[in-house]
C-alpha cells in the first residue's frame, strides 16, 4: 500500500530532510506544505517530483484540506521566522517582549496542528518536533527559553485533548544542529593562531547533536518502522561543547586553544536583537544541569530504535564540509 505522508515546512531545514529521506521510499508518497508555492525553494522541491499544497499555520482553515487523506504527517512550527522579521516588532503588545509574541504564535500553531490532526480521516501516525518545556523542568529557574516551552506546551494540549489522535503520535526532540558551526557559531581565532570557542556551560557534558539536512529523514522514517508512542531524542552524536571544537581544530590541523565558559549576562551582549542571547543562553544552562531532555527516562536515542539508522558523527559532518570560510575570515 502506497502511504500519503504530508510534510509541514517542507522549504525548512527539516522538512526538507524528512522529504528527501522519503523520496527514496516506494511506499510513500509525498505532499509538502508550504506559505508560498512561488518562492525558490518551493520550485526546486516541484522540479523534483514533489506535490505542494499552500498552507499557513496560522490560518486553520488551511489545514483540513492539506492533511486529507494522510497516512503520516510530520509536522514542525516556526517559532524563529516571527523572531527575526522585523515588522513583528509592531505587533507587539504593551510591556511583551519578542520572544513572548512568537511563542504565543508557536503554542498556536501547535495547537492548530492537533486541531486539524484530530479530524482527519484515516491518519495513522503523527510525527510532531518538539522540545522539552524548560520552564516547568527546572523549577521556574529558566523563564525565558520561549522557543522550547511553547512547543513542549502544544504537545501537553494535543496528548490531554485527544486522547484517540495521541496513540497514533510519536515525539521528534530534535536536538543542537550541527549545521550552526557553519556560521552562526562564532569561533575565535586568537593572536597565537589557536582557536577557541566561548559559550554557555562548563563546555564539558556531552550534548547531542544532529546532522539535520542528511539524517532527520532517516530518523523519523525509522521510527515509523516501529509502534507509535515513543519519544526519541533526535542524536546523531553525543559529544561536549570543547569536544566538538577539539575534533573541528583537529580535522581543520589548528591548534585548539579551548574552551571558554561564559555568564548569560555576557553571553545575552553578543546579540542585537533584545532577548536572544538570554534565550539562547538559558537554554545552553538549561542543557549543562538538566540534560536536553531534562532527564526525561521515556525517550530514547535512534540506535534504540528497532531499526536503528545509520547516522554522521561529529567527527564525519566536519569532514564532509569546507571551511575556509571561516578559517580564513
Amino acid at each position: 500500500m502506497i502511504k500519503l505522508i504530508v510534510i509541514l515546512g517542507i522549504t525548512g531545514e527539516q522538512g526538507s530532510s524528512i522529504a528527501s529521506h522519503f523520496l527514496t521510499l516506494p511506499s510513500y508518497t509525498l505532499r509538502g506544505l508550504t506559505r508560498k508555492l512561488t518562492s525558490p525553494a518551493a520550485q526546486s522541491l516541484l522540479s523534483r517530483g514533489i506535490s505542494l499544497h499552500a498552507c499557513d499555520l496560522n490560518d486553520p482553515s488551511t489545514l483540513p484540506s492539506a492533511f486529507a487523506g494522510a497516512h503520516t504527517i510530520f509536522a514542525t512550527t516556526d517559532f524563529w521566522g516571527p523572531f527575526y522579521n522585523p515588522s513583528t516588532q509592531s505587533a507587539l503588545g504593551p510591556n511583551q517582549s519578542l520572544g513572548e509574541y512568537c511563542y504565543e504564535i508557536e503554542l498556536q500553531q501547535v495547537k492548530n496542528i492537533f486541531d486539524a490532526a484530530a479530524k482527519t480521516e484515516g491518519l495513522q501516525r503523527l510525527v510532531i518536533s518538539t522540545l522539552v518545556d524548560v520552564q516547568t523542568l527546572s523549577g521556574g529557574r529558566y523563564e525565558n527559553v520561549f522557543h522550547c516551552d511553547g512547543k513542549a506546551r502544544g504537545v501537553a494540549y494535543g496528548r490531554a485533548k485527544y486522547p484517540e489522535l495521541w496513540g497514533k503520535v510519536d515525539q521528534a526532540f530534535v536536538p543542537n544542529y550541527m549545521s550552526n558551526w557553519l556560521g552562526k557559531i562564532k569561533l575565535r581565532k586568537e593572536e597565537d593562531g589557536s582557536w577557541r570557542l566561548g559559550l554557555v556551560g562548563t563546555g564539558a557534558r556531552p550534548l547531542p547533536h544532529l546532522d539535520v539536512e542528511a539524517d532527520l529523514g532517516a530518523i523519523v522514517a525509522a521510527i515509523l518502522e516501529g509502534r507509535p508512542g515513543k519519544k526519541v531524542l533526535a542524536a546523531g552524536d553525543m559529544v561536549s561543547w570543547s569536544d566538538q571544537m577539539r575534533i573541528w581544530c583537529e580535522m581543520n590541523k589548528v591548534p585548539f586553544g579551548g574552551f571558554d565558559s561564559l555568564p548569560i549576562e555576557v553571553f545575552d551582549k553578543f546579540f542585537p536583537i533584545p532577548g536572544l542571547g538570554r534565550e539562547l543562553g538559558e537554554m545552553m544552562e538549561f542543557m549543562e544541569v538538566f540534560g536536553y531532555v531534562g532527564g526525561d527516562p521515556e525517550v530514547v536515542l535512534p540506535g534504540q530504535l528497532e531499526s536503528p539508522p545509520k547516522l554522521t558523527s561529529w567527527r564525519e559532518y566536519v569532514e564532509k564540509h569546507e571551511w575556509s570560510s571561516i578559517l580564513n575570515a
